[in-house]
């Protein structure tokens, strides 16, 4: 199943999916080979980090560790402009990829074109 995907303004673009074990992420430009593939089962590299229930949005991310990057990838909804009749899609979701170190120090900060997000709530 899809979990998120999206484009973002340098040309590249992520997917991720999962089933109930593994977590598929592919990253790069769209129409050529992938720049990074990573498959990790949950509980071996791969984690959910859920929405905590507070806040004005609705949002999950999913985090890989591959070797000493951690790559987050989330997604979610603005709430509140989800229940304007007005807005629309691409004004209510959101979606990026947080970039790590394995000591928490950021390496890079994707944030995805709105209009592209595909989140899969």
């Amino acid at each position: 199943e899809l979990f998120m995907a999206c484009s973002f303004p340098n040309g590249k673009a992520v997917e991720v999916c999962t089933d109930r074990n593994l977590v598929d992420y592919t990253f790069g430009r769209l129409g050529q080979r992938p720049e990074l593939a990573i498959s990790l089962a949950f509980q071996d590299g791969a984690e959910m980090v859920p929405w905590s229930g507070a806040g004005r949005s609705i949002w999950e991310a999913i985090r890989l560790t591959n070797d000493d990057v951690v790559y987050e990838v989330y997604g979610g909804f603005d709430r509140q402009l989800a229940a304007d009749e007005t807005k629309t899609l691409a004004e209510i979701f959101f979606g990026g990829i947080l970039v790590e170190d394995i000591n928490g120090n950021e390496l890079a900060h994707l944030t995805c074109e709105p209009a592209t997000v595909n989140y899969s709530y």
